[in-house]
């Protein structure tokens, strides 16, 4: 099963949130161009003062931007999302 890719959240988060490219760029203090990198996967990983715009901006926790969940300790499955205990 594949997982979405950061650059894959990023543009999802995007488009529900009626953003454009270039309103997101402005909002999270980067240009249009680092952004499309990063929503197609073509740039390292933004670093955490950019994640924190961009989920600020997106009104999303910067664990569900990294991650896809807001549970850290939860995993996809076929079936939906479970959670995975530390015991």
């Amino acid at each position: 099963m594949e997982f979405f890719t950061l650059g894959e959240r990023l543009m999802v988060y995007r488009k529900r949130a009626g953003l454009t490219k270039t309103q997101l760029a402005q909002m999270a203090d980067i240009s249009v161009s680092t952004l499309s990198k990063y929503e197609n996967d073509q740039a390292e990983n933004p670093n955490i003062d950019v994640l924190s715009n961009l989920a600020f901006a997106l009104d999303v926790s910067i664990n569900k931007l990294i991650v896809g969940v807001e549970d850290p300790r939860a995993r996809k499955t076929l079936t939906g999302l479970i959670k995975v205990n530390d015991e």
